[in-house]
Order: structure tokens, then sequence, then C-alpha cells
């Protein structure tokens, strides 16, 4: 690219917190300009003490396009770096006043935000906060920075006017190029011929259809792979419900880039549906009661939980 990214030292930080919320998707791809660019705005070296400001950077654009993963995979790639990483979901005042307890709690520290505010902007070890979809223009998120020149703070969002936050850079996030849209699909969709060239191209065809959104080709990936259906015959099924969504709904311009991401979405619910089994039928329930609750409170264990459940219950009948 052309950045003169500095050589990161031997990590001189033993990390203690790593409080991020999932791990990046194994199907991670591209992206080398965005991280790359985290890279030499936010590593440069130095102690965390000295530097003149509070590093911030910002990550805006469309949603869906993978600005939460770009994140989750700077937090693995330079864990090392940080004694702390902290995560904290930004969508609302709740979430983030709600994050920031989660801190306190992980820091052994009295649990108030302010009290945190004040501990992160006095130690002297480095931490980054990553505030994800900080989408609200309502919210000043401003308020819930640390005060002071320490720290990393890194942020995504759907809404362009937090580049005002930003001390390092800001960086628009646009769809995937078109080779990576159809190296992600492929590898969504587990096809081992990928050097195949009608592969290649009826792969490009369906990002291409799909605006090179990165999650609608995680979702058109998946419906292939479960062999719902052949990667030829993938835009058939989607320009079919996307029509009869349409019909229920006149789209208006801005709104297309979403249509395309409900619409995959809808053509995977519809495989299910048709599954006419009762593994179809129970994941069809468990979204539709799922879709009632925050992703942050829809955890492994409540799975591990119901399946005790049934299980206690089948042994005293």
């Amino acid at each position: 690219m052309g950045l003169d990214c500095p050589t990161t030292p031997p990590s001189r930080f033993r990390n203690k917190h790593f409080e991020v919320p999932r791990n990046t998707s194994p199907v991670f791809t591209g992206r080398e300009e965005v991280c790359e660019l985290l890279h030499a705005r936010c590593l440069l070296p130095g102690k965390p003490h000295t530097q003149r400001q509070q590093k911030r950077f910002v990550i805006h654009g469309l949603g869906e396009s993978g600005k939460t993963q770009i994140c989750l995979k700077f937090a693995k790639d330079h864990r090392e770096e940080f004694w702390g990483i902290f995560w904290l979901d930004a969508s609302s005042e709740e979430s983030l006043k709600r994050g920031y307890l989660q801190v306190a709690e992980a820091c052994e520290l009295e649990a108030r935000v302010s009290v945190v505010q004040r501990w992160l902007s006095n130690i002297s070890k480095p931490w980054a906060l990553i505030f994800d979809n900080a989408d609200d223009p309502r919210l000043d998120i401003s308020e819930y920075f640390p005060v002071d020149n320490r720290g990393l703070v890194l942020v995504t969002t759907r809404n362009p006017g937090c580049k005002i936050h930003a001390t390092v850079e800001s960086y628009e996030l646009g769809a995937m190029a078109t080779d990576e849209a159809m190296t992600l699909l492929l590898k969504t969709a587990e096809i081992d011929n990928v050097s195949d060239r009608s592969t290649r191209t009826a792969a490009e065809a369906v990002v291409l259809t799909l605006r090179c959104l990165t999650l609608a080709i995680n979702q058109a990936g998946a419906v292939i792979r479960q062999g719902y259906c052949k990667m030829e015959g993938y835009r058939t099924l989607y320009f079919r419900r996307r029509k009869e969504l349409m019909s229920q709904k006149a789209m208006q311009g801005d709104e297309d880039y979403q249509y395309t991401v409900y619409t995959t979405w809808e053509v995977s619910r519809r495989m299910i549906e048709n599954m006419s089994t009762q593994a179809g039928q129970d994941a069809l329930a468990l979204l539709q009661m799922f879709s009632f609750i925050h992703y942050e409170g829809i955890s492994k264990e409540i799975f591990g939980r119901a399946w005790y459940n049934l299980q206690s219950g089948e042994q005293s009948d």
C-alpha cells in the first residue's frame, strides 16, 4: 500500500485483560488496507504515558460491511501489545454503561463509570477501548472516553459524524473488492476447487448481485455450503425472494443495501422452513425467540441449560 508501517518491537507487556465478545471469523478475508492503517496509526513505538494525545481511530461505513470483524482481528493480532483490551457495545447509553461495569468487575474496581474512566486515565500500562456500533447520532460517545492522552480508542459506526472524534485517523469502510468478495464466498461455501473458471464465474455473479457486502456473502455461502442450492442457482433464489419482499414494501434508494442483506437472510430462513423437519421447526422457533433478545444476551450457556433441563425432564418422566 505504500504506508511506512513501524516494525512492532517484541512486546514489553503481558496481556492481562482480553475482554472481547467473540473470536474473529475463521473465514476473515482481505481488508489489508485498513488493517495496515490500524497498525501504522495505532501501534507507534514509545511509552504509553509519553504519547502526546489519546489515539482514536474511527471506522465508519455501511452496516454489515465488516467493521466489527476488523476490530476483532486487530485485538487478536495485537493482544500482547496491550495490558488490557476492553470491548464496549456503544449502540446505546445503557449498553455503554453496562460495558463499563463489566470492565469494573474484571479489574476489581468500584462499579461506577466515572471510576473506570478515571482509572484508565491514570494507569501507565497500555490499554485499548473498542466502542462498537456507535451508530446513534443522539449519543455523544466522547463523554465515555477516558480523559487526557493515554490509551487507544477504536470506534465502529455507521454515522460519518463520528469522524470528529478521530485523532490519528478515520477510515470509510465500503463494500469488499470483487476478488476479496469472491474468495470470501468460496471459503464460506467450502468450495474446494477455487481455481475452476466456471466456479469463479458463478461466484463473481453472486458477489456482484450481493454488492460485495460481507454479511450478505456469508449468508449466501452458508446456504450453498449446506447443500440447499448450487453456486450457479443462488441468484435465482435470491431474485425470487427479493421480488416478493419488494412487492410488500416500496424500496427507497438508500435502503437498497439493507434489502440486499435482508434478502439473503430471508433466503436462508425459507430454506430452513422448507426442510419440513422437527429440527427445522425448532430452528425457526429459536430464531423467532432470539429476535426479541439483545445479541449480548444470547450465550452458549442458554443452550447448555436448555439441554440440561431437557435431559433432566426426560429422566424424571
